[in-house]
């Protein structure tokens, strides 16, 4: 059976890049429903990969470990490159932006939210691939009455760091104002070449 701490060490692991990710956008997005939104979508993807890895077998396994990290580089660069035109294309004090912070304020929503639809699943899937293998390395360990609770550990763990994320996101959006946007879009798709080496 693994021991708890190597669970915990895979977890971390696993979490670093929906921590990331989270930090990335909670820069601009960091209201209740969008740290819920994403401690709940990454934790649940993350509990869900190892499960279908250790179901799916040696051949999902084999594809996610050659053609994964290609498929969650394009996944999270897209929407990085969404979050920086997007903000590229805002000007500061022209009539239309003013016009949709009213309506922000006024409806209590932020338009085009990277939390919210394909773009946060997305996200949910691009950050929770490497579990896949972790899944299914368990099942050659002999590990299936173990793969419940060690999903359980990660998916748990991903939530909090996805939480940990968008707090963090959010000091530095305070701190830095207007060009964090720029720089959280940045530095997503800075995380998501990086997929293709690390």
């Amino acid at each position: 059976m693994i021991h708890i701490h190597d669970t915990i060490a895979i977890a971390v692991g696993l979490g670093m890049d929906a921590m990331s990710v989270s930090a990335a956008i909670g820069v601009k997005w960091h209201g209740p429903r969008q740290k819920f939104r994403l401690a709940w979508h990454m934790g649940m993807f993350q509990f869900l990969m190892p499960i279908l890895g250790w179901l799916g077998g040696k051949r999902l396994a084999g594809l996610v470990e050659h053609f994964g990290s290609y498929v969650a580089a394009a996944l999270v660069f897209a929407i990085g490159a969404k979050m920086l035109y997007e903000a590229l294309r805002s000007r500061p004090g022209a009539l239309e932006e003013q016009a949709e912070h009213l309506i922000e304020e006024r409806l209590h929503v932020t338009p085009r939210d990277p939390t919210r639809g394909w773009s946060l699943l997305a996200l949910s899937v691009g950050t929770s691939l490497d579990a896949l293998v972790v899944g299914f390395s368990l099942g050659l360990r002999g590990e299936e009455n173990s793969i419940w609770w060690v999903s359980l550990i990660i998916g748990v763990v991903a939530a909090m760091m996805a939480l940990l994320g968008v707090i963090l996101g959010r000091r530095v959006g305070a701190a830095l104002g207007k060009p964090a946007e720029v720089i959280g879009a940045v530095v997503l798709m800075a995380l998501a070449i990086s997929f293709l080496w690390l």
